[in-house]
């Protein structure tokens, strides 16, 4: 691993001062990769110094205006590793900010044995393709563990562990934030070691989080800005991947929300999180102070709850699209279909209009061969019968389209209908009486039963 340190050197003005003017492209690299964050509140100013320092120390060469080489020089920091069951590796970081160890290979059981551990703690952060859910563990008066997106570590009183990933996009995150962690180590504060570290930790996740919620802002705005004007297929298909990213986008940022939210919750765990100055935790105090770790924890759980309900915001707006779409385009079905029914309602009159014609055509005796007006009224006839049969059809159609939410579909009352329905006549209850009799014939109580019932209503014994 290269000095990290600033030396303002001749040779290193020099250097500085060849690649000045291909400083803002590399930066613009960084920013578009994911790396550099420059429009966060988390961005520091020595942030541009040191990755140019580490990059001019890593190749004493001239820098290549290929990009690649800008890249690589970053991933030459954190290289990914090949997941082992029985080791893991981690880079160190002693109590003055100093890397003393790199990619360090450790046994798993002497690793656990040195720093008093358990194997089920050594699940959260073992080295795996496998995404585990967000957590931060606390072992009192012993460590912190913590894992969270890309960053897995446990945080001690005096050193801090930064384990290795597998994957060549995360590895690349990794190193710049060890960059950040080594800056706020090495920075004199009034907070204890373990609390510096925790910070560094939640500042990079955060950071991580801010620019993929303003990556899918752009992208998703891009698209439902597209379907306001058109609604495409390809539009709808982007807008469902889309989708389905930025669901799993809040569901992170949910999970590491809550995370925090536990810790803000549990006094045993904020107690147990002082490391430098351990303190035994007393369920009856009333008076312990953790304002330090408190103030840490709730402004980034504030942080994050921002860009939850950001996240939560566009997935609403997502679905409000959705449903519009939805709307908009069963219209247009709709509309296709009674453009259709129209097509055969004319269709089913043209041809209802040309049934006499055609039995007029026939090379059989009709007696209106001679006759002066058997054209003209075969000619009307035809004519009023596909008229009629086509108002008719309109009339119905105009029905359907006229349907609400509380109306019958099956029942249509005609004009005639209701204006005899007043009729004592047209009503079945008038030929049910009339047919089966008018009166309906009820049983007499029997002396018996009549005491029966006077014993009940009176509230008395059961009659034997």
């Amino acid at each position: 691993m290269h000095a990290l340190c600033l030396n303002f050197t001749p040779q290193y003005i020099e250097k500085a001062m060849r690649l000045r003017a291909k400083l803002p492209d590399f930066m613009s690299i960084l920013r578009r990769e994911g790396i550099l964050f420059l429009n966060t509140r988390y961005y520091s100013q020595n942030a541009p110094r040191r990755i140019l320092h580490s990059v001019l120390n890593s190749n004493s060469t001239k820098p290549s205006n290929d990009h690649r080489h800008n890249e690589n020089a970053i991933y030459k920091m954190v290289k990914p590793i090949t997941p082992n069951d029985m080791y893991v590796s981690c880079t160190t970081f002693n109590k003055s900010g100093n890397l003393i160890a790199v990619s360090q290979k450790y046994p798993k059981a002497t690793f656990l044995k040195q720093n008093n551990l358990f194997p089920r703690d050594l699940r959260k952060v073992d080295t795996s393709s496998i995404d585990v859910v967000p957590s931060i563990m606390v072992r009192p008066a012993n460590a912190i563990i913590v894992n969270l997106l890309h960053i897995k570590a446990i945080i001690q009183r005096d050193n801090v562990k930064i384990f290795d990933t597998s994957t060549p996009s995360v590895a690349s995150k990794l190193g710049l934030f060890m960059y950040d962690l080594e800056l706020k180590l090495k920075t004199p504060s009034a907070l204890p070691y373990e609390f510096k570290a925790l910070e560094s930790i939640l500042i990079s996740v955060l950071s991580y989080l801010e620019a993929e919620l303003q990556t899918h802002l752009a992208s998703c705005g891009m698209v439902l800005s597209e379907l306001e004007d058109n609604i495409s297929r390809e539009s709808l298909q982007q807008l469902l991947i889309k989708s389905k990213d930025l669901s799993g986008f809040y569901q992170r940022a949910t999970l590491i929300r809550d995370v925090l939210e536990e810790l803000l919750d549990n006094d045993e765990d904020l107690n147990g999180m002082y490391l430098t100055s351990s303190r035994k935790y007393n369920p009856s105090d009333e008076v312990s102070d953790y304002s330090e770790v408190e103030m840490i924890l709730e402004t980034y759980y504030k942080h994050c709850d921002e860009v939850v309900q950001q996240a939560g915001s566009l997935i609403s707006d997502i679905k409000a699209t959705e449903e519009i779409s939805n709307i908009i385009l069963d219209a247009n079905r709709n509309a296709l279909m009674l453009f259709e029914l129209k097509v055969t309602i004319y269709t089913l009159g043209f041809t209802v209009a040309t049934l006499v014609p055609a039995f007029y055509g026939m090379n059989l005796k009709n007696y209106i061969e001679e006759s002066y007006y058997g054209f003209g009224a075969v000619v009307v006839v035809s004519l009023l019968q596909g008229l009629l049969l086509t108002l008719w059809n309109f009339k119905r159609l105009h029905r359907v389209q006229k349907l609400t939410m509380m109306s019958n579909q099956n029942h249509y009352p005609s004009k005639l209908g209701s204006r005899f329905s007043y009729l004592p006549w047209f009503h079945r209850r008038y030929w049910n009486r009339v047919l089966f009799g008018g009166q309906t014939k009820y049983h007499k109580p029997t002396n018996k039963e009549r005491d029966v019932i006077w014993r009940m209503i009176n509230d008395d014994k059961p009659y034997r």
